[in-house]
């Protein structure tokens, strides 16, 4: 049995430990201990100057490339897509800011955005999959454009959506009334009948990039039912398809940053589309309105993800001016 001497020895050894801890700390140890927090304190003081010097490079070297890049656009764009009518495709996902910045470089080039479409979570979730498909049929007996007999619900869709931006007649009036059905909406747009020359499709950010542009985004909220939020990629790479058909072509425009981002899906399926990655950039931007101008049918990948074939598109060239005729003297 431990009596009381154990427990005073015990007590008497944690305290001449203590005080053995306080000499040494403010007698010969003081000196070390201070020195090497301070040296820590300084390496530390040093190493965010550098990081701040690095930072403040980086965005003025960011600045001038946006600046390089609008001054040059400024120069190669202007006449090139005159009289041409865009329709713009987004998700309810896509920045607000990416839309704009891609239709005022579509006025640079002498074109004008005439119609803007946004596809809802019902046009791509796995969820309505069933009333997709219960859908197709109906639409598919109001298409033009000439479909296998069993082609999926994603390309009859997709198909429909071309031909309503693209022509005005009786059946694609129908057709958009039944996409735009408020019940089951699979997509909203205006309510006027007008014909688009090209489509540009421009997808959604990163989904941490989209979050630190809207910090609200992020913040907490009241719990809601979870739902079932899984993306049909086949209604995204149909619908991309379906760009490259209209009567001037089109071009998508999005993420590759993941394996289920909307260019990557595009690129690995091999879509015969032009496709741009690294939406939310002035080069992505720019290199959409621009590659517009050459886009067909054929797949072509460009930005700065691993999987594009080129940072750039060919940029356009301008006719050169005939030479001035030589004159010819009658003695000659």
């Amino acid at each position: 049995m431990v009596d009381f001497r154990y427990h005073l020895v015990s007590l008497i050894s944690v305290f001449l430990a203590l005080a053995v801890g306080v000499v040494l700390g403010a007698g010969p140890l003081q000196a070390p201990i201070a020195s090497g927090l301070t040296n820590q304190v300084d390496e530390l003081r040093a190493s965010q100057a550098r990081t701040s010097v690095e930072i403040e490079a980086l965005r003025t070297d960011v600045a001038q490339r946006n600046q390089w890049i609008e001054e040059t656009t400024g120069q190669v764009l202007p006449g090139t897509l005159d009289g041409k009518k865009i329709a713009l495709i987004a998700t309810e996902e896509t920045q607000p800011e990416d839309l704009e910045a891609v239709g005022n470089l579509v006025a640079v080039a002498g074109g004008s955005v005439n119609q803007r479409v946004v596809l809802t979570p019902a046009w791509s979730s796995e969820a309505m999959s069933q009333f997709r498909n219960s859908l197709a049929g109906p639409v598919a007996t109001h298409l033009e454009g000439e479909l296998p007999a069993e082609a999926p619900a994603s390309d009859v869709l997709s198909q429909a959506v071309l031909e309503i931006l693209t022509k005005t007649t009786d059946d694609t009036q129908l057709l958009r009334e039944i996409l735009t059905d408020a019940d089951n909406a699979l997509l909203t747009m205006e309510a006027d009948q007008v014909t688009s020359d090209a489509i540009i499709f421009v997808g959604p950010r990163p989904a941490e990039e989209a979050a630190e542009e809207d910090p609200a985004a992020t913040e907490p909220t009241e719990p809601v039912e979870e739902t079932n939020t899984e993306v049909d990629p086949a209604m995204l790479i149909s619908l991309a398809a379906a760009v490259a058909k209209a009567p001037a072509s089109g071009v998508v425009v999005g993420d590759a940053s993941a394996e289920d981002s909307l260019i990557a899906l595009v690129r690995a399926e091999g879509v015969g589309v032009t496709s741009v990655d690294s939406v939310g950039t002035s080069m992505a931007h720019a290199s959409t309105v621009i590659s517009l101008l050459s886009a067909d049918a054929t797949p072509r990948a460009f930005g700065a993800a691993p999987s594009a074939s080129a940072v750039v598109p060919p940029l356009p060239t301008k006719a050169s001016p005939a030479p001035a005729p030589t004159e010819v003297n009658e003695g000659e």
